[in-house]
């Protein structure tokens, strides 16, 4: 399956569940490339909108090659990266235990040659009874061949055959359908400064025509002054957008890396503003942070790396893009996080999203094509500016560095001009499977807790009892189970009473371990 990012791929599992209720599959296994992603995918399947258009009633939890990852039900959602690490093997023994319908997410992450994730994956992929490979883009950054596709030379091969579909769904589709709404880019053009290794100092513009001279400039710029004017013009754009046109919308900044991404929330909480920072550490805070940006509580995320291939936040009416990194595939993603139609932000005409980017050839090139798909009498190119000449080796136009290009010390840049460019382009967050598992968790754990303390045990005493009664771990159960053990422990264990005494025990102002106490 290809389809234009935000044209609908992850109702694609749900679709397939079908298979399941019709007896011809038992169960869906969903792998993504990161755990935000995870969090998504099992939010999906209790999506409201989907349920109904769906009639389905399936549910999926998220697991991190666990024994029986489905518990109570019709499936789970791992990672690559889970997948890349399980050397025992249990997910693999999982799917040969039942007829799996295998769904691999954006699966030009997986390298077709001496890719680690390619090789974890070819045993699942060849013991599952369906198979589901889903990709926003049909090609990876570096250049290589994608995993499980046929290729003519270096062209991959969508072709029928006798036991494969093809389903494909372009941005131009899309934009027919009004299932995505438009982008408009807001190209900055910017003049930086720069010592080379010699000690000369050279001054270019951004948008210069010679490519060696736009690599060292926009490195330049959003090394100095430059970066945060840009971020400064998006950030008021923005409030205008709030105050004039929807006061649902959010803003997302990418950055090139983590220190640049620490730097520019400094920066905006330091105006006063709610944002909040998620970078590649795929730690749970950072996940956490895309949930809160997700259900409305943030108003502006900044990210480097992570929150742009399938985050699904139909709020995001502004995307400030502060990274030198030009991989068409890249690029491509990152702006498609705003074309999602917002259910609060008015009707479809009214809706348009922004794109504030640096104005260099590599970045043009790269949205020209996207441009090219929009051109339209019903949406005009403003100011003369139409798409320029599609150029590129391999969509690869110039790829972020870690380090400075050849050597040059950046030493100052400034905001010049910009001009516009037409393309194409929070609701309440219903607790998931593995959400609820925690909870229930959490509230076990702190009941334990408070009886042990009110009685002056330890509460690996109570815990050891709780285990002998089920003989499981809490780890090991299903929802269902959790509740029945939370019902157990609330029980046999009541807080109001001190064990072995029948006396009832009166509660002090300040308690120790409160109900809402998590570990």
């Amino acid at each position: 399956v290809r389809v234009t990012p935000g044209g609908g791929k992850s109702s694609l599992p749900i679709i397939a569940g079908r298979l399941i209720t019709a007896g011809l599959a038992d169960a869906i296994c969903w792998i993504c490339p990161r755990m935000s992603l995870q969090d998504q995918a099992e939010r999906n399947f209790l999506d409201p909108f989907f349920r109904t258009m769906f009639d389905h009633s399936l549910l999926i939890r998220s697991s991190t090659n666990e024994h029986n990852p489905c518990r109570d039900t019709r499936g789970f959602v791992t990672t690559y990266q889970a997948i890349g690490v399980d050397e025992k093997g249990t997910v693999l023994q999982e799917i040969f235990s039942k007829r799996y319908i295998l769904v691999l997410d954006e699966y030009h992450h997986a390298e077709a040659e001496e890719g680690a994730w390619t090789e974890a994956l070819l045993p699942l992929y060849n013991a599952a009874k369906y198979r589901i490979l889903m990709t926003g883009t049909m090609e990876r950054g570096d250049g290589k061949k994608i995993a499980f596709t046929r290729y003519a030379g270096m062209v991959p091969i969508l072709e029928n055959d006798p036991n494969t579909r093809i389903i494909e769904y372009t941005r131009r589709d899309a934009l027919a359908d009004r299932a995505i709404i438009p982008l408009r880019f807001m190209f900055h053009d910017g003049m930086a400064t720069w010592e080379k290794p010699t000690g000369k100092e050279v001054i270019s513009k951004i948008s210069t025509d010679d490519p060696k001279r736009a690599n060292y400039a926009l490195y330049t710029a959003l090394k100095t002054e430059y970066a945060l004017e840009l971020l400064w013009t998006t950030v008021s754009h923005w409030r205008d957008h709030l105050r004039l046109r929807n006061a649902n919308a959010k803003l997302l900044v990418v950055t090139a890396g983590i220190e640049s991404a620490k730097k520019y929330t400094a920066f905006l909480t330091g105006q006063t503003l709610n944002a909040r920072i998620a970078t590649s550490d795929e730690t749970k805070d950072a996940v956490d942070q895309i949930k809160a940006f997700k259900r409305g509580e943030v108003d502006i995320l900044v990210t480097c790396q992570m929150a742009y291939e399938g985050l699904d936040a139909p709020s995001i009416s502004h995307i400030a893009c502060l990274t030198n990194i030009r991989s068409a595939p890249w690029i491509e993603q990152m702006v498609a996080r705003a074309v999602r139609i917002d259910p609060h932000g008015g009707a479809y005409e009214e809706q348009e999203a922004y794109i504030f980017a640096p104005d260099d050839q590599f970045f043009k090139e790269i949205t020209a094509k996207i441009e090219a798909d929009q051109i339209t009498p019903a949406y005009a190119v403003k100011n003369g500016d139409g798409p320029g000449k599609v150029t590129g080796q391999n969509g690869e136009l110039f790829e972020g560095t870690k380090g400075p290009p050849g050597g040059i010390i950046p030493k100052s840049s400034q905001l010049l001009g910009h001009r516009e460019v037409m393309s194409c382009g929070a609701s309440t967050m219903i607790e998931t499977v593995s959400e609820q598992e925690e909870d229930v968790l959490g509230q076990i754990e702190s009941h334990i807790r408070r009886y042990a303390f009110n009685n002056r045990f330890n509460p690996k005493r109570l815990n050891a009892e709780v285990y002998q009664y089920f003989m499981k771990a809490r780890r090991d159960m299903t929802l269902k189970e959790l509740r029945g053990c939370l019902d157990h422990v609330k029980r046999v264990y009541p807080v109001s009473y001190i064990r072995g005494t029948g006396r009832k025990r009166v509660p002090t102002k300040a308690e120790p371990f409160p109900c809402e106490w998590r570990p």
